[in-house]
């Protein structure tokens, strides 16, 4: 009988143990959205060095992200939370701007959009 309440015990806190490690990691899951604006201009070609903005309403006024196109025409943003953002793009020396949308719905995925100055 002895023998019998040690494996019981022995098996409960194993399940425990695997419980508490299941919890505590689930947790810890990236809440960030990651989103990626390409720019590119008319003839299809990158456009480095481009500005880009996300802005999407909000209850406290407009949420906001400014950036810059690299060097393979990408802005890349980290969003503490889920939106969906218009995006503009311009470059000085390139007439007109660019526009689209970027859906960043869901945490811990990434998302990107591709967008034509014209």
């Amino acid at each position: 009988m002895k023998t019998l309440l040690n494996k019981i015990s022995a098996i409960t806190a194993v399940v425990a143990i695997l419980s508490v490690m299941f919890v505590s990691t689930s947790c810890n899951k990236d809440k960030t959205c990651h989103g990626k604006v390409k720019v590119i201009d008319t003839n299809g070609a990158v456009v480095s060095g481009a500005t880009v903005k996300l802005a999407a309403p909000s209850v406290n006024g407009d949420v906001v992200y400014n950036g810059t196109t690299d060097g393979s025409g990408e802005a890349t943003f980290d969003v503490k939370l889920p939106a969906i953002f218009d995006v503009t793009a311009t470059k000085t020396g390139i007439s007109g701007t660019g526009v689209g949308v970027l859906r960043l719905d869901e945490p811990g995925k990434d998302a990107d959009v591709t967008v034509k100055i014209q």
